[in-house]
């Protein structure tokens, strides 16, 4: 009988690749998409996409309901996420409630397991709206019966990314000089989208990932100006950097989020750039064999594809198709 993968959220950045790799597997997809501000769909015969919005009641969404009537549904990713927003209501209705919606949906109808998209945000001092409620939600799955696998990510880095998109515009918005917000010594820890992808969809079915929650990086912990050198090393450029005050940073933060739909950063950002990410993926190579795309590699082939357009994917487009052929 086929297996089946319903992925919120798959329409957008994540859950595209979530789906590339579902369908890699072997998996036909019940895919749920959502209104976004890059929405991408994959036409493929084995995809199926139901637009759901995970903040209501999904147990009464009789097209979700039809989607999957007969079908052997293996496990629910929630790969939906709410972007550059500082509303505490609205990010609780998504990262929270949403949680609990997908919990029950999945509990109605026999649904074996969830895994769930945290974020680094939940482990840091500073959390700000987004991190309070991710972590909330994150607290309603372990506390619920559901078998359960939470992966905590730092930055996710790929062609789509918004962290490192805003990185290159900052990087190559002046000729000679890089803005640079505090002293660039806290650190950040990628992961890979194509890797991330792939241990989400590995774990569905795996035991070894039973109510268990992952951090999830490369194997590379790099200070923020370090991976900004990276990046010039990679397009072999020579910059200089200026310092920016901490508050300024802030106070563009808020202007941007007040005037831009997809701001170019908030105060969240930067908030969230002055506080270290290092994590330990330790429990992710005892259970899931965890072998990650080394660094440079991982940004070489990003910025590749990102050639110069990465202020187009700071900014909101049409739907677009990709067509894919079945193997």
């Amino acid at each position: 009988m086929d297996k089946y993968l319903i992925v919120t959220g798959a329409n957008g950045y994540l859950g595209k690749y979530v789906c590339l790799e579902a369908l890699n597997s072997g998996y036909k997809i019940i895919a749920l998409k959502y209104n976004h501000y890059r929405s991408t769909i994959l036409n493929h015969p084995d995809i199926q996409y139901v637009y759901a919005d995970i903040t209501s009641d999904m147990c009464n969404h009789n097209e979700l309901k039809s989607a999957i009537e007969g079908k052997n549904i293996t496990g629910i990713v929630n790969a939906a996420a709410l972007l550059g927003s500082s509303d505490y209501d609205k990010n609780y209705a998504v990262n929270a409630e949403g949680v609990k919606n997908v919990i029950d949906f999945a509990q109605a109808h026999k649904i074996n397991k969830v895994v769930q998209i945290s974020s680094v945000v939940v482990m840091k001092k500073i959390k700000g709206p987004y991190g309070v409620t991710k972590l909330k939600g994150q607290e309603i799955l372990e506390q619920s019966d559901i078998n359960y696998t939470t992966f905590i990510p730092a930055m996710i880095l790929g062609p789509e990314s918004l962290g490192i998109n805003r990185v290159l515009k900052n990087v190559f918005r002046f000729p000679m000089l890089i803005p640079l917000i505090g002293s660039g010594k806290q650190t950040q820890h990628p992961i890979y989208v194509k890797d991330f992808a792939h241990y989400i969809v590995k774990s569905v079915e795996n035991e070894n990932t039973t109510k268990k929650t992952y951090q999830i990086a490369s194997e590379s912990v790099i200070p923020f100006k370090e991976l900004i050198k990276l990046i010039l090393k990679i397009r072999n450029k020579k910059k200089m950097f200026v310092p920016v005050p901490v508050f300024i940073a802030k106070l563009l933060g808020k202007f941007f989020q007040a005037v831009q739909k997809v701001p170019v950063f908030t105060a969240e950002h930067v908030k969230g750039v002055l506080q270290d990410s290092k994590l330990d993926t330790s429990m992710l190579k005892q259970d899931l064999d965890f072998k990650p795309t080394p660094l440079e590699i991982a940004l070489t082939e990003t910025l590749k594809e990102i050639g110069t357009s990465w202020s187009e994917y700071l900014v909101s487009r049409e739907e677009i198709t990709i067509d894919l052929k079945k193997n």
